[in-house]
């Protein structure tokens, strides 16, 4: 039956205990928002956590790849192959129009 059939029973040998009877409800109910709540934002932190992990990743593809083209700029840059720059080459280079595109197109 409802609950209502039953309290009305018990409200007359103990008119008191219907506030026992809400103040159940209203911690049950407290409790199971808490729950609730704390589901939401523990989904929330982790795909905030994905989010970030994901951008990092994303961040080093970024650096690797401009460390590739800057490699690759270096390399055009030593004509004489000899894998070190001296001041005539780097001059040379930063003369060359072409060169110098690719310097600020890298920035």
């Amino acid at each position: 039956d409802s609950w209502n059939a039953k309290m009305e029973r018990i409200m007359e040998f103990a008119p008191w205990c219907l506030i026992y009877f809400y103040l159940y409800i209203a911690v049950a109910v407290f409790v199971l928002m808490n729950l609730v709540t704390a589901i939401i934002v523990e989904n929330a932190m982790a795909a905030s956590k994905a989010d970030e992990d994901h951008k990092l990743k994303q961040m080093e593809v970024v650096k690797q790849k401009e460390l590739k083209e800057l490699e690759h700029l270096f390399q055009l840059m030593d004509t004489d192959g000899d894998g070190t720059l001296d001041w005539d080459e780097f001059e040379a280079a930063f003369a060359d129009d072409e060169m110098s595109r690719k310097w600020r197109l890298l920035d």
